[in-house]
């Protein structure tokens, strides 16, 4: 008869395992923060004349920027913003 496998994790290995989770999610944050200053640089050289559109879409992430006058919608995962200037 053969021994049933255990699913215990040991702590070592969950902590590998955190360890990997952690650093997946800063690589996520520095390429959504390197996609966001290239969005920021290309509008700058196109001169949109108080217009803005900006999507970033990583893994599960997503951002937007809209801005149109003085009309800001912001919209970050799950929660959003939206401004108007007088």
């Amino acid at each position: 008869m053969s021994k049933p496998k255990s699913t215990d994790i040991s702590i070592a290995s969950a902590s590998r395992e955190l360890h990997g989770v952690r650093h997946a999610a800063s690589m996520a944050g520095r390429a959504m923060q390197r996609l966001e200053a290239e969005a920021e640089r290309i509008a700058g050289e196109v001169g949109t004349s108080g217009r803005t559109l900006r999507l970033v879409s990583a893994g599960e992430q997503f951002s937007a920027l809209i801005k149109h006058g003085k009309t800001v919608i912001q919209i970050d995962g799950d929660s959003f913003a939206v401004t108007t200037g007088d």
